[in-house]
């Protein structure tokens, strides 16, 4: 994929929707590509993650311990609760079809964020959704 169909792609996520294509594109150039086969690990549990994961192509399976509890595929993000602050993993996460991801460590988001607002923003707010969302889910 060429920069303008990540930014799109990006466009669609939730975290990135209010972001402009500048704001975009700079945060693809700090962020690093990876194509896994179907069947590869990509975080293991006990290990702790600071990478935020942002899936262009394919699924991934998302197990606590041996049970499934999520299929994620593109346009979707994982790592979003530990980016920002580092902390071990209870999950595995395996990829279901070959994917390709992109990959951005909390210090470069951050750099990222402080320098377009519009990417703390959207992060923020849909960070605050999904709290939200979870805690009334336990009420």
């Amino acid at each position: 994929m060429i920069t303008f169909e990540k930014v799109l792609v990006l466009k669609n996520i939730p975290f990135f929707a209010e972001a402009s294509e500048l704001a975009l594109s700079d945060l693809i150039s700090v962020c690093e590509e990876h194509t896994v086969k179907a069947g590869e690990l990509i975080l293991t549990p006990d290990k702790e993650n600071k990478f935020l994961f942002m899936i262009l192509s394919g699924s991934v399976h998302v197990f606590d311990g041996k049970e499934l509890v999520a299929e994620l595929g593109a346009r979707q993000v994982f790592g979003e609760t530990t980016v920002m602050s580092p902390a071990v993993i209870p999950y595995r996460i395996e990829a279901r079809t070959n994917t390709t991801f992109l990959r951005v460590s909390g210090d470069q988001l951050y750099r990222m964020m402080a320098l377009h607002p519009t990417l703390a923003k959207g992060f923020v707010g849909e960070l605050s959704k999904r709290l939200r969302q979870s805690l009334t889910k336990n009420i």
